[in-house]
C-alpha cells in the first residue's frame, strides 16, 4: 500500500522535471534542496530505478522517469481536479453563482444576464448570503477555458461559442448570430450594403488564433473555403486590436455581429450575407451538478433566454 505522503512526492517528481534543477525546485515548492535530495532519492531507491540523472547543465529524465512522468502528471491533474470538485459543493450551497462567458457569445447575452433577479433562486440556497454580498459573479474567458473552468468546479454555469462536446458536459444552444466585416472606409469594399463569404477572396483577413478554439475556428475557415473564397489569415486576439488595426489600412477583419457596437473612425462594420455562417451560443454546466439549487437556477436561466427571443 503506498504511503501517505505518495500524491506529494509526485508533485515533487513534476515540478523537478520541469525545472530541471533541484535548487529551483525547492524554491518552487518552499523546501530546502536537501529535503527535496532525500525525497528523490527514497523514491527511486522504493523503485529500483534512477528517475532522473545529472547532464552538462540540468538534470534529464531516464528512460524510466520519462515512462513515469506521464502518469504522474495525469495523477496530480485528477487530484487537483477532486480537490476543486470538493471545494465547489461548498460554493454552490453557500457562496455566489459563478458564470461564465465568452466574449464570443451573443452580443444580448451579458447585459440580460446582468439583469437577472435572482432573489428568489438565492432565497433558498442554502446559507445564502443576506444581500450584503454579490449573487452572480461573472467572468470573461475563451470557450475551451470555460470548459475546463466548468469541468473543475470554479464556474456553475458558463456560455460559449459552439462546437462544445464533452460527455461530463449538458449543453443547451440558446442562440445565434452572424458575423461581420470590418472594413478600412477607403476600401472598395466599404460601399456594398453587405458583404459575402466570397468578397473574402485574397483579402488579408484579421481573425482569431486557432488555439482559441480549434472546432470553431476550422468550421469557419471551412465554410469560408466552400465558396471558393482563399482570404490570407492573420492571428488577432481581441475585437478591439482587429478594429484598430483595420482602420490603419491593413486589410479587413471577421467579427462577431456585436463588434457593430464599437465605433471606431476610419472603419465600417458590414454585414454578412451568409445564411449559413454564424456564431452560436451555447449554456452548458456539469451533469452531476444538475440538482437544486443549480437546477432551479439553468431552468431559471432558460426561461428568461426564451423570453429574450434572440436571433437563431
Amino acid at each position: 500500500m503506498l504511503d501517505h505522503s505518495f500524491l506529494e512526492t509526485q508533485m515533487y517528481v513534476a515540478v523537478l522535471a520541469e525545472e530541471g534543477s533541484f535548487s529551483r525546485a525547492a524554491q518552487r515548492l518552499r523546501t530546502s534542496q536537501s529535503f527535496l535530495t532525500r525525497k528523490i532519492a527514497d523514491l527511486e531507491k522504493n523503485l529500483g530505478s534512477k528517475i532522473f540523472v545529472r547532464s552538462t547543465r540540468r538534470l534529464e529524465l531516464t528512460e524510466a522517469g520519462r515512462m513515469l512522468l506521464p502518469d504522474v502528471q495525469l495523477s496530480l491533474r485528477h487530484a487537483e481536479r477532486a480537490w476543486e470538485l470538493a471545494r465547489y459543493h461548498g460554493r454552490k450551497e453557500s457562496g455566489p453563482i459563478r458564470v461564465g462567458y465568452s466574449p464570443y457569445t451573443h452580443s444580448a447575452m451579458l447585459p440580460m444576464l446582468h439583469r437577472l433577479d435572482v432573489s428568489e433562486i438565492e432565497a433558498s440556497r442554502v446559507g445564502a448570503t443576506d444581500g450584503s454580498g454579490p449573487r452572480l459573479v461573472f467572468e470573461s474567458s475563451g470557450t475551451l477555458e470555460l470548459v475546463d473552468r466548468v469541468l473543475r468546479g470554479k464556474l456553475h454555469v458558463a456560455f460559449g461559442v459552439q462546437p462544445i462536446q464533452d460527455r461530463e458536459l449538458w449543453i443547451e444552444p440558446v442562440a445565434q448570430e452572424p458575423f461581420c466585416i470590418c472594413v478600412p472606409k477607403n476600401h472598395g469594399l466599404a460601399r456594398r450594403p453587405s458583404l459575402s463569404a466570397r468578397d473574402l477572396h485574397g483579402q488579408l483577413l484579421f481573425w482569431i488564433p486557432r488555439d482559441l478554439h480549434p472546432e470553431f475556428y476550422d468550421c469557419t475557415v471551412e465554410y469560408i473555403r466552400s465558396t471558393g473564397a482563399h482570404p490570407v489569415w492573420h492571428e488577432v486576439r481581441s475585437a478591439a486590436q482587429a478594429i484598430e488595426i483595420v482602420s490603419h489600412g491593413f486589410g479587413l477583419a471577421l467579427l462577431p455581429n456585436a463588434a457593430a457596437r464599437l465605433s471606431h473612425t476610419g472603419v465600417v462594420l458590414k454585414p454578412m450575407s451568409d445564411r449559413f455562417l454564424r456564431i452560436e451560443t451555447a449554456m452548458f454546466a456539469r451533469r452531476d451538478m444538475l440538482r437544486e439549487p443549480l437546477q432551479d437556477f439553468m431552468l431559471f436561466l432558460v426561461s428568461k433566454l426564451q423570453s429574450l427571443k434572440p436571433t437563431r
